[in-house]
């Protein structure tokens, strides 16, 4: 068959046309008929090789933009906590011992494997091997060390220490690390996904320089990818920022070109998303969803989030009084605010955990929207309204005179939450209270108005987890910066379970104290629960392979990145 096959092939057009002048119109027909047979099975075969026996897969190229609110400052994985720009690029570039899968569950990441002593003080760690840093020298257990006394030291003022207090980090070999805990913390792992630094360039910077050294800009890491090209403008300022995939990560990344631009608002991000600038953003309110094209894809996350109103009884006589606050969260409508300013991409919240967390039950004490009660609770404890304003009054210790119910409601200039503060002033004022709102730029609340403590009412979201820890939020040492407890809540009772949750504690011990714990909160009433709305991600339809259904923080939803893909490629099944 090749002998004839090699023959037909030698033949030149001559020939050929010798041939089929020598051919009768009922041979050449013939052949015509076998020759379109012959291609038809050819393409038969083609297509079936194509379409049913390969299958779409992912392939490297591509490229994707997307905007984030806010400027990078420390692209420092030890400095990122409080800067969402530097959260987000630090979790593309660095990498730790562990992080999250597309369901929320911690899976292995720069270690291969890890185990737990029975105890719970203890957590091994076996490194993957051969890995490098980008300037090719190996990454080893002498990093992870380093790193881990490097966010301990008070003298490089990483935010995360107080999650690293009493805890050793020792090298065993190249590849084996193990971590002590001075007692058993459970939800310790979470803290095990901060990205590692590399000992060899870290170790040469001086305290005093840690916050100002160029690796804050010039990051080295092991994480999926690596800047390629940093853009400023005119005055200084990181507009943008290349990655590209890092070779040495284990899963190299697909989408080969990754832009990161920076917007000083919402609306900037919008208008960029207008001008085809971006091909992907979170949605700051779900009102947003109005305006986005069909061409994109939104994933709505789950994130352990909740937005309350704070009390800070320090800076209000009248908030001292446990009736009044009950009062105010009565007279909060959360079914509202979700229904007309988060067009019900939302979870009305009434206590402090979201709905689903660990399947800890909703408090016994609820405050549902209540106007009339919460009237009756103010009249009880004799809060009088007032003939010529309408306001209601009374004599706190040691006034001569009857003092107004008015309290400063602060908040950020988020127009989600300046909205949400409106509807509560409007609320709270049928029931007979004064309401002055105070709207902080966000780029401000941090250092201005939280730190300090510097407001009567707080109107701020605070993110706890997937493996819930409150402990910061609730405890009474955690009153002051940098502590999160923005009701400057004190309970012997709370402390305790907050501490025992945390350490010695079986998922079913955790849960039935929480439980307890919330529902002492919830009769002190230090804070109104508003509510948990969904993190929404808009991402062009180009971009595929995005999983995520669980994040803890919204930077965690490039955690899995490097399965995203543009470009694709056919594969045998």
């Amino acid at each position: 068959m090749i002998r004839e096959w090699r023959f037909l092939r030698s033949l030149s057009v001559k020939h050929w046309r010798h041939i089929l002048r020598n051919l009768s119109s009922a041979e050449i027909n013939l052949m015509l008929v076998w020759l379109g047979l012959a291609i038809a099975a050819s393409l038969f075969l083609a297509s079936y090789d194509f379409w049913v026996l390969k299958a779409p897969a992912p392939d490297s190229g591509g490229s994707y933009s997307e905007a984030v609110v806010g400027e990078p400052h420390y692209l420092n994985p030890l400095l990122a906590s409080s800067n969402e720009a530097d959260r987000d690029l630090t979790t593309l570039i660095f990498s730790g011992l562990v992080k999250h899968n597309e369901q929320g569950e911690i899976v292995p990441d720069l270690a291969e494997s890890y185990k737990v002593s029975n105890d719970g003080k203890t957590y091994e760690f076996i490194l993957k091997p051969n890995l490098l840093w980008p300037d090719g020298e190996p990454f080893t257990s002498d990093d992870v060390v380093f790193t881990v006394n490097l966010i301990k030291d008070p003298k490089y003022q990483s935010p995360l220490k107080n999650n690293w207090q009493g805890v050793k980090a020792e090298k065993v070999d190249e590849r084996k690390v193990v971590i002590r805990l001075p007692v058993e913390y459970t939800p310790f792992l979470e803290n095990a996904t901060v990205g590692i630094l590399p000992k060899h360039l870290w170790s040469q910077v001086q305290p005093q320089n840690f916050l100002l050294t160029q690796l804050n800009i010039k990051p080295v890491g092991l994480g999926q990818y690596q800047v390629r090209k940093i853009t400023k403008n005119a005055a200084g300022s990181i507009r943008s920022l290349e990655l590209s995939p890092n070779p040495n990560y284990p899963e190299k990344a697909n989408i080969q070109r990754l832009i990161v631009r920076f917007y000083e608002n919402q609306e900037d991000v919008i208008n960029a998303y207008r001008r085809r600038q971006i091909d992907g953003f979170a949605l700051s309110s779900a009102r947003e969803m109005d305006d986005l094209k069909p061409s994109l894809n939104l994933y709505r996350l789950k994130l352990p989030r909740y937005f309350a109103v704070f009390f800070n009884q320090d800076k209000s006589p009248a908030l001292k009084e446990a009736n009044v606050r009950q009062a105010l969260a009565y007279a909060a409508d959360r079914d509202g605010i979700v229904r007309e300013i988060l067009k019900s991409e939302a979870q009305t919240q009434y206590g402090p955990f979201p709905h689903g967390l660990l399947s800890i039950k909703e408090p016994d004490q609820k405050y549902e929207f209540n106007l009339e009660k919460a009237e009756n609770v103010l009249e009880k404890n004799k809060w009088k309204r007032s003939e010529e304003s309408g306001l209601r009054e009374k004599k706190l210790s040691g006034d001569k005179n009857p003092s107004p119910l008015e309290l400063t409601l602060t908040t950020t200039d988020w127009p989600e939450l300046t909205q949400v503060a409106s509807i509560l002033k409007r609320d709270w004022e049928k029931i007979g209270v004064r309401v002055n709102l105070d709207v902080v730029p966000v780029a401000a609340v941090q250092s201005q108005i939280i730190r300090p403590r510097e407001y009567q009412a707080l109107l701020f979201g605070e993110v706890l987890g997937l493996n819930p820890d409150p402990f910061s939020f609730w405890h009474t040492t955690q009153r002051k910066d940098p502590g999160l407890n923005l009701a400057l809540y004190s309970d012997k009772r709370v402390d305790g379970l907050l501490e025992t949750a945390r350490q010695n504690a079986t998922a079913d011990e955790r849960v039935v104290k929480y439980e307890r714990f919330q529902n002492i909160l919830m009769d002190d009433a230090p804070a109104v629960f508003i509510y948990s709305p969904n993190y929404i991600y808009a991402v062009s339809n180009k971009v595929k392979g995005i999983a995520a259904e669980a994040v803890n923080t919204p930077s965690q939803r490039f955690e899995n990145i490097n399965k995203w893909y543009i470009e694709t490629k056919r594969v045998r099944k």
